[in-house]
């Protein structure tokens, strides 16, 4: 039997009576658990085609990317509850949380290994305690992800893995990495500063595996690290990346959006599919 039988709230009644009765009448086993899901609703109503409010999200995935509006989705509608589709919520997560926070957090951390160690990762040797701190939340994050998971809180469980994006771009603000590289004699502490943030940004690219299907393999290809560093176990303890791996500055993961002109395209749009019909 399936440990999950994932369906929409408006068909509980069928899939816990109906169903179940159906199962049992032909001696199969029942579904361990199963969980109804809300809508996704546009600006707090039901998407309707008569209402002209049907969001087609072939055209989103196309137009942001299919781990943009996955991460968007899930992010946004807590398992329980209806979720509330907005423009204006989209383009605030792709901008805010995936093209400043994460995306800036593996742009920065990838250039500067390979402008003050030539793309060779280097050995963590001199710990100091923001690193503590930083070591301590990355091996935690598993953790609190697995149990809100483990409850369906998908949302929950992203927001878990932005506490530890978040936590990698104020230790680099912390540390100043810009500012150790004028020390040669603080050599050491950079390669351990910089150890840190790639390992970190490894653990992340793991955990949003189960939402984002191609990100997490351009951020682990730019890390250098092979298969074997990917799974989750291999995120339960830090330090799994190898120091003397190669690290290269990967593509822009997820362009800035510019907000006005999109929705000024968007009118645009709207006025000339109104003038064909």
């Amino acid at each position: 039997p399936c440990d999950v039988h994932l369906v929409g709230k408006e068909i509980i009644r069928f899939h816990t009576i109906i169903w179940p009765a159906i199962l049992m009448a032909l001696d199969l086993p029942l579904p361990k658990q199963v969980f109804g899901h809300g809508w996704l609703v546009f600006g707090g109503e039901k998407m309707s085609k008569s209402r002209g409010n049907v969001v087609d999200p072939v055209v989103l995935c196309n137009k942001y990317g299919v781990d943009s509006i996955r991460y968007f989705l899930m992010r946004e509608m807590p398992f329980g509850a209806d979720g509330n589709f907005t423009n204006e919520a989209l383009f605030g997560r792709i901008n805010s949380d995936l093209a400043n926070d994460l995306g800036n957090l593996v742009s920065r951390t990838c250039a500067m290994i390979e402008k003050y160690f030539g793309g060779v990762l280097p050995e963590s040797k001199v710990n100091e305690n923001p690193d503590n701190e930083l070591i301590a939340l990355a091996e935690n994050t598993y953790n609190e992800f697995a149990k809100k998971m483990d409850e369906f809180q998908l949302s929950g469980a992203l927001a878990e893995i932005w506490k530890l994006v978040s936590r990698c771009n104020k230790y680099i603000d912390e540390t100043m990495p810009w500012a150790i590289a004028k020390d040669e004699t603080k050599r050491d502490r950079l390669g351990t500063v910089m150890y840190n943030l790639a390992e970190c940004v490894r653990i992340i690219s793991v955990l949003i595996a189960p939402v984002m299907t191609k990100t997490p393999t351009k951020i682990q290809n730019a890390l250098g690290v092979d298969e074997s560093l990917t799974t989750f176990d291999s995120v339960k303890k830090f330090g799994g990346i190898k120091a003397g791996s190669k690290i290269t500055k990967p593509e822009v993961l997820f362009p800035r959006i510019d907000i006005e002109a999109e929705f000024k395209a968007q009118e645009e749009e709207k006025k000339a599919k109104h003038m064909m019909e």
